[in-house]
């Protein structure tokens, strides 16, 4: 049996309780136990899930399944509702969070986080997030550029008008998505990798007007003083990553000129200056005349289009932890997306930040 509890994240409507992913499970001959009203924040009404198998039940029956299945899992307190012997899957991003980490340990339960999932050397539920956050980050920056604060330039190809400079600063999943929609829309994009063989591998499929040159401290310098917006796409962000734009970087870029940090992360990280998260609709962060958009939650806000996208690539993952956790089946990649069991945190990344926290708590 498998339990999919309502989201508690709050405004939060993305799920993944699916028709497709319901019937994936039926068919391998899983109970799909649900609360009322799970997908009704996607358009999906309890009548469409129960004619795919799914049965209804109170929370305190989902949440008493021995695999609890959910999109996103923010709040500490919910694992208090698990016992040992269980297990639940979800988008935990308990590195960056203290209280989540010593929660999951005094559950004891059994966790897996689809983020950390890797197979092939790649981490196949984190695409469909990186892609949305890489187009939402241009549609930020697109907003940002207009006044009354920014450039008054407009991101998109007019005849006669000298195109927008856009930098990204990665080319993993979501900088090569914010490339490609700022190359749409008309800009001049110029993409930073991390190294020479990055870079190679990467112009192999960019679009027409799109650049990539290697991140060096000189080539990023030079195309600040030039970019309109500037996207900082980087894959992990933490508390220990040295900063790439400074305060003193900023003096050199064009007043109103616009930067959005896409992928956020912990702590200061390589984008000093944004600051905190921003929530959606705040106005931008500015710091020496140049406006800072951070916000975390950007697949949230297209919950339909992050649901159908998120479950068409996590489905067959789903079947194969339910076949893992439910049927002891071997699975190296499920088994990659343990983050903790029986009281330990047993990946690296948590056992990493935990340690962070301890040291910061006796500092």
């Amino acid at each position: 049996m498998i339990g999919f509890p309502r989201e508690s994240t709050p405004g939060d409507r993305r799920t993944l309780l699916t028709p497709t992913v319901v019937r994936l499970l039926n068919e391998a001959g899983f109970t799909v136990l649900a609360e009322p009203g799970l997908a009704l924040g996607i358009g999906c009404p309890d009548e469409l899930l129960a004619a795919e198998g799914v049965q209804f039940a109170s929370a305190e029956e989902v949440w008493s399944a021995p695999l609890v299945l959910r999109y996103k899992c923010t709040d500490p307190e919910d694992m208090g509702r698990l016992s040992p012997d269980q297990s639940i899957g979800g988008l935990f991003h308990a590195e960056g969070d203290p209280g989540m980490l010593a929660a999951l340990t005094v559950s004891r339960a059994t966790v897996y986080s689809y983020e950390f999932l890797t197979e092939d050397g790649q981490f196949p539920l984190a695409v469909a997030g990186s892609q949305i956050a890489g187009v939402q980050a241009v549609h930020l920056g697109v907003q940002a550029l207009q006044l009354p604060a920014g450039r008054g330039v407009l991101l998109g190809a007019v005849t006669s008008a000298e195109p927008a400079e856009v930098v990204v600063i990665g080319c993993g999943n979501v900088g090569s998505a914010a490339a490609d929609t700022a190359a749409a829309l008309g800009a001049s994009v110029t993409v930073l990798a991390r190294t020479e063989p990055a870079a190679a591998s990467y112009r192999s499929r960019t679009p027409h007007g799109v650049q990539v040159v290697v991140n060096t401290p000189s080539t990023l310098a030079r195309l600040l003083t030039e970019a309109d917006l500037v996207i900082g796409a980087i894959l992990i962000s933490t508390f220990d990553t040295p900063p790439m734009i400074t305060e003193a970087d900023l003096a050199t870029m064009k007043p109103g000129a616009v930067i959005v940090d896409a992928t956020c992360g912990y702590g200061p990280g390589y984008l000093p200056t944004a600051g905190p998260t921003q929530s959606p609709g705040a106005p931008p962060h500015v710091v020496g005349g140049v406006l800072h958009v951070k916000v975390d939650t950007l697949p949230a806000l297209v919950p339909r289009t992050a649901s159908s996208a998120y479950t068409a690539a996590a489905a067959p993952y789903l079947l194969r932890l339910a076949q893992h956790v439910l049927h002891g089946t071997e699975d190296l990649a499920i088994a990659s997306a343990c983050i903790a069991h029986a009281g330990e945190l047993v990946h690296l990344v948590c056992r990493q930040h935990a340690a962070f926290y301890e040291l910061g708590a006796s500092a």
